[in-house]
């Protein structure tokens, strides 16, 4: 799964930022959970604050959302 697959909704972020995450969120895409075998099915980003980025996750546990917020959540 590419991040095209996952359901992304990206709000009041600048195009530069955008292009900064576009690895991280094919990265993320990628993981799937071990107890479930399931991917990540969506994210939101709402913008930043001090460097973080807002994110709401939909996947299948929180093990596998920490998981893939610990990979877009990377200050930058």
């Amino acid at each position: 799964m590419r991040a095209s697959d996952m359901k992304v909704t990206i709000k009041d972020l600048g195009v530069s930022a955008q292009e900064q995450l576009r690895e991280r969120l094919d990265r993320a895409a990628s993981l799937r959970c071990n107890d479930h075998g399931q991917s990540v099915v969506a994210l939101t980003i709402n913008g930043r604050e001090n460097g973080w980025f807002d994110t709401r996750w939909t996947t299948c546990c929180e093990s596998l959302e920490q998981q893939a917020s610990a990979i877009v959540k990377q200050r930058c």
